[in-house]
């Protein structure tokens, strides 16, 4: 059998061969428990003796056996010595002897054969293969399941069959279950994508159906909302008639991206010649393409009614400025007007109550007054009076509505064909839901009595006395769908990110029959009951709270000063200044010496992280291209030089080869395992740990850096104080206490960083965070709740975190915080936890098993603000957590100076990301979300190659160094920062040598200055 590539020569080595010990881990591991050393005693010759024991300490490390020849020489000498077995012939440790201490093993330590439980795992791994079709994940998903239910972990070529199996059976299922259920016309459907509008044959500017399907635009332009809309009502129809066949499939959301993504990647007439596959993999393009593109026009409606309030706004402050200033005299004449008529009223009034004049008398007084010309000027005012009004003098809300409804056009030829055709779903009783199916079935005529019910007063009072109350109707309709997305009010079903917040977790039917399987599965098995859990942490609540104001009270806290008004100053020492230590001495080589060529030659040669980049087919794949290319692309993506660029500045890198290499081979799970390969390796570098201030702890930071786009992008937003007029995203980034960059995301300015904080922390597998830090920005309650339920301890630096209001459960003894200027201590309502105990443990298992990432839910979840009870259960416990920190905070100033540092560690590496990432003046020039993020990654993985290779050296000349100055050396290096770059060579270098200009052109002067092209009889030269 042919088996999938699942692991690479070097990975399937380390698989089949006994792990590779430190000292420590050899004396653990060859540790015998009772019963073997009970066997060991009734073995009789020094190689049965010897084989014994190593078996056992490779299966207690590994969960597996190995045969003689791939014994670890250290290991065997070690065993000799410990138990005393003399000279041992390890050839003579036969296979009977072996599959006899097999069976032994297995049987005391309570495993299962693998020739047992064979057909269980097939079944287990097809099970997976359906889930995804990463079949690197599904192998190693393999091996945790094995290992977890105690079943014998085999050979690499016999678990890499069973995988290759799974996924030839999964894909045989699945085209055999899809010619069963497509019917002809869904058939005539699909393979109409793979023809042009006029059935000619396709050309670049007559495309097939299937490519102009393929790429949204991520502009805010109008013509590219209406061609993205144009495409929404080409796959509205397509997508109908084959969801259901997908829903038949039993697809998961994994399964139908990646073959929606190999469409996009691929020419049609790749994906046409797949014969057995062509329908499977257009089916769940147009799935997922219709998901992507209803969560753009989306995202589009919501940035454009923004756009439109926020210029609403600025016109409204303006016109009312300038309406100050124009309208002044008017107001002055309305009021003087007012006042002198109001004296006459009260003449007139004297003049009706007297009885000093008759009837008559009192009639002709009166007709006399309204003959005078202060009653023709009192009638005039009227229509200065209306002016006024008209201009917004009258009204709560100045001219802001009629503002609102004189861009209501503008807003309308962006907004009213999405509307329109994309179906937001809110509760039956919603007057919101209501007035849009109205909207939708009118087509976009309101009629004469549209739904209000909907409106808030003074939106109903503004449209009662709009010029076009039409125009201000549809402006009010697309703000409030906006809101109501954003609220999780309306829900956009067939979605990816606006989808309602339960359908994100774990199926509830899944979770009732595996609750207590899936905390084991995660390691949360304490989380099983809310009372004990809560009861731990009320303790540690109740001993802080005791702990830091008995020091506050006793004056023993060194960390704190009192303020002349009684309140506590909490001090952070700083660094203390050797000023006598002499200059530190240059570790790293001079300046540009290093290319990054070098560099990054280098370090693959050590981690091959170039191996990490796989074709996008698990297949079907072409002969792999040179590592150059891959260096090229790389640096393309992480220097923001661009593919085109970089192809013409670079020899033997053709630009198409560049290209076709970026698009099969640069995906972003590629480059994550890619930068995991490099951090792995800096971790096992001695030399990294003295970077780290705890060795117990794995300290993690996270922080936004921002970006200009150059382009028009929807994904670039207005940050005034960033990128003044401009637009910008930010990459977040996260950073260890050994300066690895172990995730990064790309972000809209507008956002929130706090929302991606738990993706950073659960998304990958080399780092595990014990302590993470932020600044103020990176903090919410919710963040405090998950991260603790997580059992990672969330360590932000609060600005004036002495003024953050404290909490603390009913029936707790706490300080009267009134002595330290302190607010008082609020109640928690722990009731409200326990009630959502069950679905806040689910949310928290649905995101340690990867079934949704944090960013997705919490930032659905927060939108529903104060009204989803999952929030306020987060938020309640959040605070109770983020007490307990604030707490320590205080009391610990140690722990205010590690965060500090830690924080520090991150900020260094802003100047390093932008002078790695020099090309474009450091602007992004990627419109697409995808790119945006390839380059990210890409400057990522330079970032941590440069700091690799670093750590690479300085372990190198710690080694060379004499033994009596290394201790010297290890001071100066965890007294410096492996984030330097001053001596690689980032940008190239001139050739300016004489064969450089062997080839060069060489121009006859002379004769170009006597050429005349006006005369027909010019000699040509």
């Amino acid at each position: 059998m042919r088996y999938l590539p699942l692991l690479d020569a070097a990975q399937q080595r380390a698989f089949d061969h006994p792990p590779k010990w430190t000292a420590a881990q050899r004396k653990l591991y060859c540790s015998l428990p009772e019963w073997a050393a009970q066997v060991l005693g009734s073995l009789v010759t020094p190689h049965s003796r010897g084989g014994f024991v190593l078996q056992v300490s490779y299966f207690q490390a590994t969960g597996r056996f190995f045969s003689t020849d791939r014994f670890r020489a250290a290991d065997g000498a070690y065993v000799q010595q410990r138990y005393r077995l003399g000279n041992v012939e390890w050839a003579r440790y036969d296979k009977a002897t072996r599959f006899h201490h097999r069976q032994l093993i297995l049987q005391q330590f309570g495993v299962a054969p693998f020739e047992q439980v064979e057909a269980a795992v097939r079944a287990q791994v097809t099970h997976f293969a359906r889930q995804q079709m990463n079949t690197v994940a599904v192998f190693r998903s393999a091996v945790d399941t094995l290992r977890a239910r105690r079943w014998e972990v085999p050979t690499y070529a016999a678990l890499a069959g069973v995988v290759t199996e799974a996924f030839r059976t999964v894909e045989q299922q699945l085209t055999t279950q899809l010619a069963a259920l497509l019917t002809p016309a869904v058939r005539q459907q699909l393979d109409a994508l793979f023809t042009t509008d006029a059935e000619e044959p396709a050309h670049p500017h007559r495309p097939y159906r299937l490519t102009t399907l393929k790429r949204s635009l991520e502009l805010m332009r109008p013509s590219a909302i209406r061609a993205n809309v144009q495409d929404y009502a080409v796959l509205q129809p397509l997508f109908t008639q084959v969801y259901p066949v997908v829903q038949a499939l039993d697809l998961s959301e994994e399964v139908v991206r990646y073959y929606a993504r190999y469409v996009e990647r691929a020419q049609v007439f790749q994906v046409r010649q797949q014969a057995d596959k062509k329908y499977l993999m257009v089916l769940c393009f147009v799935v997922y393409q219709y998901y992507q593109v209803g969560d753009l026009l989306t995202e589009m409606l919501q940035q454009a009614v923004q756009t439109h309030r926020n210029a609403a706004q600025r016109e409204t402050q303006e016109r009312v400025y300038r309406q100050q200033q124009d309208t002044a005299g008017q107001l002055r004449e309305l009021l003087d007007g007012v006042v002198r008529h109001g004296t006459a009223l009260a003449q007139l009034e004297d003049v009706a109550f007297s009885f000093a004049r008759t009837n008559a008398e009192k009639v002709a007084a009166l007709l006399a007054w309204l003959q005078t010309p202060e009653v023709t000027a009192f009638g005039q005012l009227r229509h200065t009076a209306q002016q006024l009004r008209k201009t917004g003098g009258g009204s709560a809300s100045g001219p802001y509505y009629q503002v609102v409804e004189e861009r209501s056009r503008a807003l309308q030829r962006r907004l009213g064909e999405i509307l329109r055709r994309v179906a937001y779903e809110g509760a039956a009783d919603s007057p919101l839901a209501h007035a849009l199916a109205h909207y939708r079935a009118r087509d976009g005529q309101l009629g004469s009595h549209p739904p209000t019910g909907f409106l808030k007063p003074a939106e109903r009072a503004a449209l009662g006395e709009a010029a076009s109350p039409v125009s201000l109707y549809k402006a009010l309709l697309a703000g409030h769908v906006a809101d109501h997305l954003k609220a999780g009010k309306l829900n956009l079903l067939h979605s990816l990110r606006y989808r309602p917040f339960d359908t994100y977790l774990l199926d509830g039917a899944t979770w009732e029959r595996q609750r207590d399987a899936l905390l084991q599965q995660t390691n949360l098995l304490e989380l099983r009951a809310a009372g004990p859990w809560l009861d731990a942490l009320q303790t540690k609540l109740a001993t802080a709270f005791a702990g830091t104001f008995d020091r506050l009270a006793a004056g023993t806290n060194p960390g704190v000063k009192t303020r002349a008004d009684g309140r506590p100053r909490f001090l952070t020492p700083a660094r203390p200044a050797d000023e006598e230590a002499p200059p530190p001495q240059p570790l790293f080589p001079g300046p540009g010496l290093i290319s990054l060529h070098e560099v990054l030659h280098t370090v693959n040669q050590a981690c091959r992280f170039t191996e990490c980049l796989q074709h996008w087919s698990p297949r079907h794949r072409p002969p792999r291209p040179a590592e150059r290319v891959f260096f090229a692309g790389i640096m393309a993506y992480g220097c923001n030089l661009g593919l085109t660029r970089m192809a013409h500045a670079t020899k033997h890198v053709a630009q198409s080869t560049l290209e076709n290499t970026v698009n099969w081979y640069f995906s972003l799970d590629n480059l994550r395992r890619a930068n995991d390969a490099v951090i792995a390796l800096t971790g096992k570098l001695p030399v990294s740990r003295l970077f780290q201030r705890d060795p117990g702890q794995t300290h993690t930071s996270s922080d936004g850096q921002k970006y200009y786009v150059a382009v028009d992008s929807i994904h670039a937003t207005h940050s005034y104080k960033y990128f003044g007029q401009e637009k910008g995203i930010v990459s977040y980034g996260f950073l260890d206490d050994r300066h690895r960059l172990f995730h990064s995301v790309t972000i809209s300015a507008s956002e929130r960083e706090a929302a991606y904080l738990v993706d950073g922390i659960l998304h990958n597998d080399v780092v595990e965070s014990t302590i993470h830090s932020t600044d103020t920005h990176g903090f919410t309650e919710v963040n405090f709740a998950v991260t603790y339920l997580i059992r990672v301890a969330f360590a932000p630096r609060i600005q004036s975190f002495q003024d953050q209001q404290l909490y603390a459960f009913a029936g707790m003894d706490v300080p009267d915080l009134a002595a330290y200027g302190l607010a008082p201590v609020k109640r928690l309502d722990r009731a409200l936890i326990e009630a959502q105990w069950d679905t806040l443990v689910r949310l928290v298992v649905s995101l340690k098993q990867k079934h949704v990432t944090a960013s997705t839910v919490l930032r659905r979840l927060n939108s529903y603000s104060q009204h989803h009870p999952v929030y306020l259960a987060l938020r309640e416990l959040g605070r109770a957590v983020r007490t307990e920190f604030l707490l320590r905070y205080m009391d610990d100033q140690d722990l205010r100076k590690r965060i500090d540092d830690q924080l520090d560690k991150l900020e260094s590496t802003h100047s390093f990301a932008r002078a790695v990432f020099y090309g474009q003046n450091g602007q992004i020039p990627y419109a697409g979300k995808e790119e945006q993020q390839l380059a990210d990654a890409c400057k990522r993985l330079v970032q941590n190659v440069i700091v690799c290779w670093n750590c690479l050296y300085l372990n190198q000349y710690l080694l060379q160094a004499p033994a009596a100055e290394r201790q010297a050396v290890a001071d100066a290096i965890a007294a410096s920062s492996p984030v330097s770059w001053q001596h690689v060579n980032l940008h190239g270098e001139f050739d300016f040598s004489e064969d450089a200009l062997k080839d060069s052109l060489r121009f006859d002067v002379e004769a170009l200055f006597a050429f005349d092209w006006e005369s027909p009889a010019a000699p040509l030269v």
